[in-house]
């Protein structure tokens, strides 16, 4: 098992074929069991390279990021499961839980200055409420969950742009990447969900840009850890 998950280009080839086949099984079975495997293996990957590369530096950080990923599955089972009320909203609940944990796990005790980011944060801030506004009158029951998912992304956002002054460069960058297609994944599925049901081709993009923000976010912090491990191995 090492052979792969210490080597980051078979482990990538492997994530990638697994992701991609949870997209073939969503898009032909939709709700079966077969897609409660293949999308759990997209998580359970994920965590299983972290626990074998992380050289954390706090017991408290490794928690946050395994509470994260833990989140996120529980989410996603709720989520296979959407059409049915309840669960649907069990599982956004979830989600919201595991950024909490993605910005505990990305915050630090030194000074910020929340100045420089202004721009970032209000070109986030204004794309995020346009996407809020779009689907604000087709919410619902939704509306407040909506509100609090929006609010702890934005704050995720913030404790991920935050980062640059404490990690290397590598690890800053990648995490941010995975933040960003955090940001698509979630957007097509609010607008898939409450404005236009056939938007971007959701079937295939929210599992792809999910995939890869919860790869970019674990490579990103195994970087910052653990940089050797993401150097090129024979």
């Amino acid at each position: 098992m090492r052979i792969v998950f210490n080597n980051f280009y078979r482990f990538s080839l492997l994530f990638f074929v697994t992701l991609i086949a949870d997209i073939i099984v969503k898009i032909t079975f939709e709700v079966s069991i077969y897609r409660f495997i293949s999308k759990s293996l997209v998580i359970i990957l994920l965590s299983v390279f972290y626990i074998l590369n992380q050289k954390e530096s706090s017991k408290f950080k490794m928690i946050y990021m395994l509470g994260a990923l833990l989140s996120y599955w529980i989410g996603d089972m709720m989520l296979i499961l959407h059409k049915i009320e309840v669960y649907n909203m069990l599982g956004l609940s979830f989600f919201i839980i595991g950024k909490l944990f993605y910005v505990f796990r990305f915050s630090n005790s030194k000074d910020f200055d929340l100045l420089k980011l202004f721009p970032f944060l209000i070109l986030f801030f204004f794309y995020l409420v346009s996407v809020f506004i779009l689907i604000q009158n087709n919410l619902n029951d939704y509306y407040y969950l909506t509100l609090v998912y929006i609010f702890v992304g934005l704050v995720l956002i913030i404790f991920a742009l935050l980062r640059k002054s404490e990690v290397n460069n590598s690890s800053y960058y990648v995490v941010l990447m995975g933040i960003l297609c955090s940001v698509f994944s979630d957007s097509i599925t609010a607008l898939k969900s409450f404005y236009d049901k056939d938007f971007a081709f959701h079937i295939v993009t929210i599992m792809l840009f999910y995939g890869l923000s919860q790869y970019f976010i674990v490579m990103g912090i195994v970087k910052e850890t653990n940089p050797e491990v993401l150097k090129f191995k024979k």
